[in-house]
């Protein structure tokens, strides 16, 4: 689901060309109204607002079979060509998971783990672009930050300081906004640190894109 905003100068404007920043938010659950994927909405929202151009990846909507290495692209169907190509031209990703026993979702680690598909690309993986984490659930949902966290390392992805932990009941999934002023303040930091990160970063991915 892709949501053009319209570009505006200043933070989310891409340092280069003039476009918009594009923002892909991977997350969500295999299940029906799942908090984790309103609060991808909600926070990709934030971003369109001010102009940058997003798209909301749903792991629902994925269905990905268990990645096997030894099959090749091709193999999955249009669905994962797609969903590798937003990915790659992304200037920044924002990750969320539900949390199940003390970690990530299985699905979410398994789109993530996808991405080793980006790994013969220069800059491979996430090289060069910005990353927010944030995580739904109960008190062990700081795990999650850390499972994504460790994750997004070893994809080479570029951390905001600020991650978002989402307790259970603090989303009205159904007129998909913030309960709590305090989590959406949270939120928004988090947002504007991402876009900040990504006006800066963007250009030094693009030159590595040239030299090779």
């Amino acid at each position: 689901m892709r949501n053009d905003g319209e570009a505006r100068s200043g933070l989310n404007e891409h340092p280069i060309d003039n476009r918009p920043l594009r923002l892909v938010g991977i997350g969500g659950s295999m299940g029906r109204g799942a908090q984790s994927r309103m609060v991808l909405e909600a926070s990709l929202a934030m971003a369109a607002v001010n102009g940058a151009e997003t798209v909301l990846v749903d792991v629902r909507d994925l269905d990905f079979p268990v990645y096997n290495p030894d099959l090749r692209v091709d193999a999955y169907g249009p669905k994962l060509a797609w969903f590798l190509e937003e990915v790659r031209g992304a200037d920044a990703v924002l990750l969320c998971s539900p949390t199940y026993h003390g970690t990530m979702s299985g699905a979410v680690k398994n789109a993530l783990d996808y991405l080793q598909f980006l790994g013969g690309d220069r800059p491979p993986y996430l090289t060069g672009k910005a990353v927010g984490l944030m995580s739904v659930g109960s008190l062990t949902a700081v795990n999650t930050i850390t499972a994504l966290d460790h994750t997004t390392r070893s994809l080479n992805g570029n951390i905001a300081p600020t991650t978002v932990v989402i307790p259970n009941g603090s989303v009205d999934v159904a007129a998909r906004r913030f309960i709590e002023p305090a989590t959406r303040g949270r939120v928004e930091a988090m947002m504007t640190q991402v876009l900040e990160l990504a006006q800066v970063l963007s250009p030094l991915r693009r030159s590595r894109v040239r030299e090779v």
